[in-house]
């Protein structure tokens, strides 16, 4: 086993390196600069979580590290004057990303916290908006997803389990948008690779 350096550029920002060794997932968040990383690795990616931050190797990975990208969606909902639905999970393609149960439609902050709190970097919310019509509240969601899989919000009746999906639309970019409260959210980080 040798170790490889894996080098940070770019201007300013943070970025997620994610690989595995023997099986086992390792994560490093970090900003500019270089590290080294065993030369074994494989699965190696990495995610400009803010700014302009790219990783390369230095040609010691067999595939070389790869960008996983990020992309927002939007999900939005009406309130109704009804209750009793609640949200309990975020769908990523065959990945089912579990929450807290949360009531659902007018639960408004809560989802915030329940999708940024849930086990998982690869969905979080990064802004939201509670607008007016009429006597109803919209509520929207920006979600920034590591990976290409569009998110879908999973509610059930708080009496059956059946289901029912808020589907996540594509955004252009992740920049914030007009009027927005904007979330920093926190990403775990798995386990440093000695």
């Amino acid at each position: 086993m040798a170790a490889c350096l894996i080098t940070v550029s770019g201007t300013s920002g943070v970025i997620r390196i994610d690989y595995t060794i023997s099986a086992i997932p390792y994560s490093i968040q970090t900003s500019i600069g270089s590290f080294y990383i065993d030369d074994t690795a494989t699965d190696v990616t990495y995610t400009t979580l803010s700014g302009d931050l790219i990783a390369t190797d230095s040609g010691c990975l067999t595939p070389a590290i790869a960008e996983l990208p990020a992309s927002c969606y939007l999900i939005s909902w009406e309130n109704l004057p009804i209750t009793g639905y609640i949200a309990n999970a975020v769908l990523l393609g065959q990945d089912t990303i579990t929450i807290s149960d949360t009531t659902f439609p007018n639960s408004k902050l809560v989802i915030v916290d329940s999708i940024n709190g849930a086990d998982s970097n690869n969905v979080k919310v990064v802004g939201y908006l509670f607008s007016s019509v009429g006597l109803n509240t919209v509520s929207s969601y920006l979600l920034k997803v590591l990976g290409t899989e569009p998110p879908n919000l999973r509610v059930r009746n708080a009496d059956s389990t059946e289901f029912f999906y808020i589907h996540g639309v594509l955004q252009a970019d992740c920049l914030p948008i007009e009027g927005y409260t904007i979330v920093d959210p926190c990403y775990s980080s798995l386990p440093f690779a000695p």
